[in-house]
């Protein structure tokens, strides 16, 4: 019987579209904003999510698939499959997909059952035909030279940039999964755009990256990077030890300046002690070069080639994965990245490519080839009979950078050759050769290699005596991955002009024939690189290198698997990226530690017992690996954690209530204000695994732990005693395991937020407020915060935090005067995103007199992106923010304008935040405003309402009221009753801690509604109010409420109505207590 889920597809010629229930196959998603829902065969309905697609293979994908709910099996339309030019031949013993335009086979299934599967794990495409769309030369070039991306690719070949490329359209209409594997997004600093220089060698850009966490094949474990400023030329020398590096600055720059007969004006690096010592210091000043540092713990400054050391290793990592190439090769995909992106880097402000800017001549591109694909090298060595086969098969490395040729691995002999010989096959890789040579029982082409790449290996050097020149032959039958030297770069310097460079290192290439046609070319047996281009220097180490905060944190690509002599110990690379690979985190000793960890919390906590697997549902489990950082961004530890697949539960079953209550904002808002006006600190705990704490009722059972099956019993199964992440009622069931022990230890729930506790002793009282697994906690006796973190230490593994700085998104300063909330990291951030960071401020988020409409003054509005502020907050923009919102589903030209002023504002308020001083009262107060009719669209009024304790602001809201008001004094009536309702609840809040409160004062500006307020006649005008919002009436009466008026002039809220002028909005903003922190701290 087939199982649902998994790698396996049905094919379905019942069903309208291609259609699973799994996310993670997607590597692009557009949830539906329409409820859909499917009709299943036996009647049963699922709701569609999303609409996106899945790649089957490095090339090729399924478009338009339905992400759909409590479907049971993954299924594949046959007609969706007709409509893009496939038949489908069924048999008794399975199914062949074929294409139409040519009957050939594009991928094949099996019958079980009554059911025809199709697996795209195991099933190997034989074609680059894409199930989306045929794969076009653009793609093909886009593979071959460093998946560089298309638009730039777009540009180069449209100015003419690059030489070598005909009739091929580079168009991003599908996307590349090796790209998408490959390329991780990280905040980038910001770019050097002012160019200081007006030559090539007037500045140059140095940093030393390493040690790197594995030693590569040809002994070295630091990489020197220098780049051009002028040209953003790029060479890469790779070192043993970092005392090398003043001899090779020493080598390279006399070099340098010898081969371009210009001076070396200055070189940039940071303070490091292989740069800032006396022997360098000496050949600078003796050179006349001047030396520039940047700032310690800035590494913004010398962000040029701190960038280049990141689109180095993005390259490189994405061509590893196009094949699967093995990790044991990453320099090689180094080295051609650094070739390509020399070749393929379009200068910003200059509109050339790094090697124009610095030969005078366009580069060539046609021999490139997709890094790792298959190839055949014609044998000229060997001698066979006359009818054995005249080549061996192998796979590409790169560009040879003392021959005219190819670097290639050769199969036969497990040794790197530089061919010239040689045909391809781009859609073939290394990882085919191992899919078909398992099938069988011979060993896999590259195991030699593979095996030798255990322990460290050094180099052998090549010999003049060598009849080959072009071959390089290791002990053992090892490809050797270096060619001699203790410092090798990466890119030899191009020549300009005539001259030439002549070296033991280097022989300058000859110019290369032009083309006679691009289809016939594509396997020409001869690789001949552009006129006196740069050469590459073969398998070096590279990592990058990001220096914040006195921390180093090193990134590299993935080492193979079985290589496990590790050089740095304290976080290797794979710990600064994670990883989403359990194969190879189980290879790393630093993540199998962290999953050991994990599973050690699971053994203390006892949360499972191993047991026959039962007759019902059991859940999968996944591991889920990430990083823990400090408040400045800085990797502290790895952190990796076994996560229950909760998706596959069944209501009733597997789970019954799920709700857990959180804390809101406004309750630690008020829990600062009360403990700034008792003048006591607040502190804050966190509990480490905490969800693995609370026992469950249902009986659940999960899959063991990949990579930490029990070999003895295999297909045995969990049984859960206490809940694991993933869980759908983990949440409840940690908040009820609290709570009981709060409860037992003598604490009391909050009668209005259960997330609240509190202790009385005597005079004193102590209060925690509780978020999830986040704990803040003070009391007006401190030795009872001390108790209080015994117990809970005793009873829980916690991680003692200190004062409160960081909760939520909220930056809190604990000051001798009061207490500062802002929000300025969150700002900054959200500038960054929406990359606004450098815009022109502006001192008000919205125009005083301007309102938004649902079309643009043209009434032709343009369609904008609406989710490109979502993710906004704050005080004093959140009038702007919401009116903003009103128009997210359909966003016009108009209100992406409106949202970018806010930014705006943003730029030039980044420090704004509450202020809560000391010493004054803590009384209750609300004020209520309404803008009537102040919605343009369906003429509806907004409510703005705010709340105090003394002159702490804790609470304001903005709302569109859901109805029309016919007066003024009716839309007042009803922002009253709405801050009526914020006040009361506020009130029982306050009971807790020990605060009474009656008749508190609500100020509103309309006299009008005062008065409805207070006299409950009926008339025409009043009439028909809702009688819900009558309600404040009665808490008036009862002498809960006291609504007062107030001047328009004084009217606090008016801020959270409408749009206002500059002068009236700096008034209030001042009024609520919202300061810069340079003026408080």
């Amino acid at each position: 019987v087939y199982s649902s889920g998994g790698s396996s597809w049905v094919l379905d010629s019942g069903c309208t579209n291609h259609m699973t229930r799994e996310r993670d196959m997607f590597t692009s998603l557009q949830v539906t904003n329409e409820s859909q829902e499917i009709v299943f065969g036996d009647s049963g309905k699922g709701e569609v999510i999303g609409v996106g697609n899945i790649p089957i293979s490095h090339d090729q994908s399924l478009s338009n698939v339905l992400l759909v709910d409590s479907l049971s099996y993954n299924l594949l339309c046959v007609s969706q499959l007709c409509e893009k030019g496939f038949n489908c031949l069924f048999t008794d013993e399975g199914v062949q997909i074929l294409r139409r335009e040519d009957s050939s086979i594009a991928f094949t299934g099996r019958l079980k059952g009554k059911l025809y599967l199709v697996d795209f794990t195991t099933n190997r495409v034989t074609s680059e035909t894409s199930l989306v769309a045929k794969s076009d030369k653009g793609w093909l070039w886009h593979r071959r030279l460093a998946h560089v991306g298309m638009r730039n690719l777009a540009k180069l070949q449209k100015d003419e940039h690059i030489l070598g490329l005909t009739n091929v359209s580079f168009e991003k209409d599908k996307v590349c999964s090796a790209c998408q594997a490959g390329k991780q997004v990280g905040v980038p600093h910001p770019a050097k755009n002012i160019i200081t220089t007006s030559r090539p060698l007037e500045l140059l850009h140095m940093d030393l990256f390493g040690p790197v966490a594995y030693i590569s094949i040809g002994g070295n474990k630091y990489g020197l990077v220098i780049v051009d400023d002028y040209s953003r030329f790029t060479w890469v020398f790779f070192l043993s030890d970092k005392g090398e590096t003043q001899e090779v600055l020493k080598k390279f720059m006399t070099r340098a300046q010898n081969e371009y007969e210009v001076k070396i004006k200055k070189v940039r690096s940071d303070n490091g002690k292989e740069f800032k010592n006396t022997g360098v210091e000496e050949y600078l000043d003796e050179e006349g070069i001047k030396h520039e540092f940047s700032v310690p713990y800035t590494p913004q400054q010398n962000s040029v080639v701190e960038r280049k050391n990141r689109t180095l290793i993005e390259a490189a990592r994405t061509m590893l994965d196009e094949y699967k190439t093995p990790d044991n090769f990453w320099a090689e995909a180094v080295n051609t990245a650094c070739h390509a992106i020399n070749r393929l880097y379009l200068h910003k402000i200059y509109k050339k490519t790094s090697y124009e800017l610095l030969t005078g001549n366009k580069p060539k591109v046609h021999y490139f080839r997709v890094f790792g694909c298959k190839c055949f090298i014609l044998n000229k060595k060997t001698k066979s009979s006359k009818f054995a086969p005249k080549v061996d098969e192998g796979f590409l490395l790169g560009y040879a950078s003392n021959a005219h040729g190819y670097r290639v691995v050769n199969k036969n002999s497990g040794l790197v050759e530089i061919a010239v010989d040689v045909t391809f096959d781009e859609t073939n890789g290394l990882q085919g050769y191992l899919d078909k040579n398992v099938a069988g029982n011979e060993e896999p082409p590259c195991a030699a290699i593979k095996k030798l790449a255990i322990g460290e290996v050094k180099p052998q050097e090549k010999k003049d005596e060598q009849v080959d020149q072009a071959r390089v032959v290791m002990p053992n039958v090892l490809p050797c991955l270096e060619q001699g030297g203790a410092a090798r770069p990466s890119e030899e310097f191009p020549q300009v002009g005539d001259q030439t460079l002549m070296s033991k290192d280097s022989v300058p290439p000859r110019d290369a024939p032009q083309e006679q046609d691009q289809d016939s070319s594509e396997n020409s047996p001869i690789a001949q690189q552009e006129e006196h281009g740069g050469q590459e220097q073969e398998n070096e180490d590279q990592a990058q290198v990001h220096k914040d905060d006195g921390q180093i944190q090193r990134q590299q690509l993935v080492p193979h698997p079985r290589v496990h002599q590790t050089v740095q110990r304290d976080h290797p690379v794979d710990n600064i990226l994670g990883t989403s690979r359990v194969e190879q985190a189980l290879e790393d000793p630093d993540w199998v530690m962290a999953m050991q960890e994990e599973l050690n919390n699971f053994t203390r906590n006892e949360v499972w017992s191993l047991v026959e697997r039962p007759n019902q549902n059991v859940i999968g489990t996944k591991w889920v690996f990430r990083n823990k950082q400090d408040e400045h961004g800085v990797v502290t530890r790895n952190k990796a954690r076994l996560v229950a697949q909760g998706f596959t539960q069944v209501e009733g079953l597997d789970f019954g209530e799920t709700y857990a209550p959180v804390a809101r904002l406004e309750s630690i808002r008020i829990l600062i204000a009360f403990a700034t006006h008792h003048n006591f600190k607040l502190y804050q705990m966190d509990v480490k695994s905490a969800f693995l704490n609370g026992p469950i009722q249902e009986l659940v059972y999960v899959e063991q732990p990949p990579g930490f099956e029990d070999p003895k019993k295999p297909n045995h199964v969990y049984k859960l005693h206490k809940a694991l992440y993933g869980l759908k009622q983990a949440p409840r069931a940690w908040y009820e395991c609290l709570k009981e022990f709060l409860l037992k230890n003598g604490f009391e729930i909050g009668k209005a937020d259960s997330t609240l506790f509190t202790r009385k002793f005597d005079n004193d009282l102590f209060v925690c407020q509780i978020y999830v697994d986040d704990i803040i906690f003070g009391s007006t006796n401190k030795a009872f915060c001390d108790e209080f973190s015994r117990i809970m230490t005793k009873r829980f593994e916690m991680s003692m935090m200190g004062e409160l700085k960081f909760f939520l998104g909220l930056q809190i300063k604990q000051l001798k005067e009061g207490t500062f909330l802002c929000q300025t990291k969150y700002t900054q951030d959200m500038l960054k995103k929406f990359g606004m960071e450098n815009a022109r401020p502006i001192n008000t988020p919205m125009a005083s007199k301007g309102h938004l409409d649902l079309y643009d003054e043209s009434k032709k509005g343009k369609n904008v992106d609406q989710k490109l502020y979502r993710s906004m907050i704050g005080l004093d923009i959140m009038l702007s923010m919401c009116m903003c919102a009103r128009f997210q589903a359909d966003p016009k030209e108009c209100h992406l304008v409106a949202v970018k002023r806010i930014l705006r504002y943003l730029v030039h308020t980044p420090n704004l935040g509450l202020w809560y001083p000391k010493g004054s009262t803590f009384d209750l107060l609300g004020y209520s405003d309404s803008d009537h009719a102040g919605c343009k669209v369906d003429r509806k009024s907004t409510s703005g309402t705010c709340q105090f304790l003394g002159r702490s602001l804790v609470s304001w809201s903005s709302k569109k009221q859901t109805s029309v008001a016919l007066s003024t004094a009716e839309a007042e009536y009803v922002a009253a009753g709405a801050c009526c309702a914020q006040l009361l609840w506020m009130r029982q809040t306050l009971r807790d801690f020990g605060c009474e409160f009656s008749k508190i004062p609500l100020l509103c500006d309309n006299e009008s509604a005062v008065k409805l307020a207070n006299n409950p006649v009926q008339h025409a005008r009043t009439k028909h109010i809702d009688i819900r919002h009558h309600f404040l009436r009665d808490h008036e009466a009862k002498g809960d409420i006291a609504l007062h008026h107030v001047s328009s002039e004084n009217q606090l809220a008016d801020i959270f109505t409408k749009p206002l002028d500059e002068s009236r909005f700096c008034d209030l903003r001042s009024e609520l207590n919202i300061l810069d922190s340079r003026n408080v701290v």
